[in-house]
């Protein structure tokens, strides 16, 4: 049993370590060699997020520079980063702008309980705070480090549905908004439309499995064992590779369409009599005409 669970872990260790590097390795891609506008850098951002999720599975408590329960506290509020990201790329994917991109109003949350958790953390430590940071060292004491821990993933379990229904009220608004284009330029849009629907697709299953397998058993007091994290880790892996390999597919099809549109149309050349009859018949003709026009004159009697 006991190399069962050491094999467990070095599998776990190296599944970790395969999906950050493949990820990252695709985020750099994106961000600085393929097409790097501001679409792609939010993509690139949101691969990244994913990539220090499937990195933070080395950590233990044997290699972790600090506490592992601070170094996790420090390290989830940046995951309330990663909707927001794909709602953005997203949006602006359905919706092309201009507008260059900034600190999104989306960011905040993350900001806010990045702040929060530092300055939790910071005040822990000291060992007598006073003057001014004395009322909210005395609040802080009443939440203990672990509590603060159980409250992330329900605060980032909210966020994440509540951008999920926002993503779906967006695509229906896009799909219901469409205006008239050509063949080619709705086939482009169809493209691009069911890339951003599977990748939706893909995260809400992903995220699903970690609700069901991770999440909720630890609020019900269950316990976590090296599998509960190592499944949702598999699948979200498996889930990067399909979606790799269905975006290549769009990819060429879209370079494909984009070359047919970028393609000069050539005008059809008009059809004369010219190019269709030979000179000897275009003459029997023309005679065959004059003759026609002489004979009502010849037939027609002489006035008095």
């Amino acid at each position: 049993m006991n190399d069962f669970n050491t094999f467990f872990a070095q599998a776990y260790w190296w599944l970790s370590l395969f999906g950050g590097a493949h990820c990252l390795a695709l985020a750099i891609y994106i961000r600085y060699f393929y097409h790097p506008d501001g679409n792609q850098k939010l993509l690139a951002a949101f691969l990244s997020l994913i990539a220090l999720y499937f990195l933070t599975g080395l950590l233990n408590r044997d290699n972790s520079p600090i506490p592992i329960h601070i170094l996790f506290n420090l390290i989830n509020p940046i995951y309330f980063l990663l909707m927001p990201l794909l709602y953005l790329y997203c949006k602006r994917s359905l919706v092309p702008t201009h507008k260059q991109l900034g600190f999104s109003k989306h960011y905040w949350p993350s900001a806010f309980t990045l702040v929060f958790a530092i300055l939790d953390i910071a005040l822990r430590l000291s060992a007598h705070p006073n003057g001014e940071w004395q009322p909210l060292a005395q609040m802080l004491k009443e939440i203990s480090i672990s509590q603060w821990g159980a409250i992330l993933p329900a605060l980032l379990s909210i966020q994440t549905c509540c951008y999920f229904i926002a993503l779906w009220v967006l695509f229906r608004r896009h799909k219901r908004n469409q205006s008239d284009a050509t063949l080619t330029q709705e086939a482009l849009g169809t493209i691009r439309f069911r890339w951003l629907i599977g990748l939706t697709l893909a995260m809400l299953l992903n995220w699903l499995i970690r609700v069901f397998v991770v999440i909720l058993p630890f609020y019900l007091g269950d316990n976590l064992s090296l599998l509960s994290y190592a499944l949702p880790r598999l699948t979200l892996l498996l889930s990067m590779y399909m979606l790799a390999v269905y975006g290549l597919k769009q990819i060429t099809r879209s370079a494909y369409l984009k070359g047919r549109l970028a393609k000069p149309q050539s005008q059809p050349r008009p059809i004369t009599i010219e190019n269709v009859l030979t000179p000897e018949e275009y003459e029997f003709l023309h005679q065959i005409q004059q003759d026609d026009a002489e004979k009502p004159q010849a037939s027609s009697p002489p006035k008095n």
